[in-house]
């Protein structure tokens, strides 16, 4: 299917930050100083959460928040196994807390369930013997193509048979480098992005349904979760709505070369 762009134009209005239904209760520790600078919190619904905020990004990278609500919220759509994310709010009584990239910001963040026991593996996608990885691994390869993935991480739930999750997205989308920018999006959306891991064992019936899955994916949906990047996140609407473009007319080839997986 050929999208127009030009009917994307002016699809994204009334971004806003009133956000109260989550917000931070309390910082479990300091953070680190890797990319985004990830740190644990206890959220007012008295879960732990893995939080990244605008402080915490590369200056020149602060929209990988936004890439990384975008990716979580358009895998669900396809049912990618993506951890369950939410924003968040930073209060103002925590602003000034110590952290590993300076001092934290009240605001809106992007907030990611901390699973209670798990292990992080990088570049190879392992274990798709284990637990339902067989289906699960389908929506990995579908949400590493149909997002442009990049930096490949994968957590596994060690409490359940090591269950995977794609996670980490915020360098996914050309041009992986934590900016969400209009020209690298058009000149990549006819480009595959496979992931190069063998796909061997795959089960064919997960892999039709995630296709599926693609081939439904609807504009009022995309529409729905690039509305909901809020305003104070560092990237306008015109760019949204090239990526809400970018990932419409994508989606029925990455459903054929899912497809031709089995």
């Amino acid at each position: 299917m050929v999208v127009d762009q030009r009917s994307w134009a002016g699809l994204l209005h009334g971004r806003h930050d009133d956000f109260e239904t989550l917000s931070v209760k309390a910082v479990v520790g300091s953070g680190n100083a890797s990319f985004a600078g990830p740190f644990e919190v206890v959220a007012s619904d008295n879960r732990r959460y893995f939080v990244k905020c605008l402080g915490g990004c590369p200056p020149h990278a602060q929209a990988t928040i936004a890439i990384e609500h975008v990716v979580s919220k358009v895998g669900r759509l396809i049912d990618a196994p993506v951890c369950d994310t939410s924003l968040i709010r930073i209060p103002e009584e925590l602003a000034g807390w110590p952290m590993a990239f300076g001092k934290l910001q009240p605001g809106i963040a992007h907030a990611s369930v901390a699973l209670g026991h798990a292990i992080e593996c990088r570049q190879t996608l392992s274990d798709r013997a284990k637990d339902d990885n067989t289906r699960r691994h389908v929506g990995v390869y579908a949400l590493w193509d149909w997002c442009f993935g990049d930096d490949p991480q994968w957590l596994h739930d060690l409490d359940h048979d090591h269950s995977c999750y794609s996670h980490d997205h915020g360098l996914y989308l050309p041009p992986n480098d934590g900016t969400i920018r209009s020209r690298y999006l058009v000149e990549a959306v006819n480009e595959p992005n496979l992931l190069p891991d063998p796909p061997d064992g795959l089960d064919p019936e997960a892999v039709e349904r995630v296709a599926t899955a693609l081939d439904a994916i609807s504009r009022d949906a995309l529409v729905t979760v690039l509305c909901g990047v809020p305003a104070s996140w560092p990237v306008n609407d015109n760019d949204l709505e090239t990526l809400g473009w970018f990932l419409e007319h994508r989606a029925p080839a990455v459903a054929d070369r899912i497809r031709r997986l089995i």
